[in-house]
């Protein structure tokens, strides 16, 4: 399993895409950060644009460096 990324590692920036994976939609969609937490969480607020839905704002989800296994339900990677 992959683990969110470790301190001091790139982090994405207010804006950019990402991917997300979340209980509500029925598979991976494209997001855009729009929170940025401090250094001692790897959670990320993201705006949602699933297909066939309105967008969808996710106040925090942990951000991963890749895409984590099927196992982790919640999850933000790098698109």
């Amino acid at each position: 399993m992959n683990k969110p990324k470790s301190k001091g590692a790139p982090r994405p920036r207010l804006g950019e895409s990402v991917i997300v994976r979340a209980p509500f939609f029925a598979k991976p969609t494209v997001a855009l950060v729009i929170a940025m937490y401090g250094d001692d969480t790897d959670d990320i607020g993201v705006q949602a644009f699933p297909l066939g839905r309105d967008s969808l704002q996710i106040p925090a989800i942990p951000f991963f460096d890749s895409e984590p296994d099927a196992g982790v339900r919640s999850a933000a990677w790098p698109a």
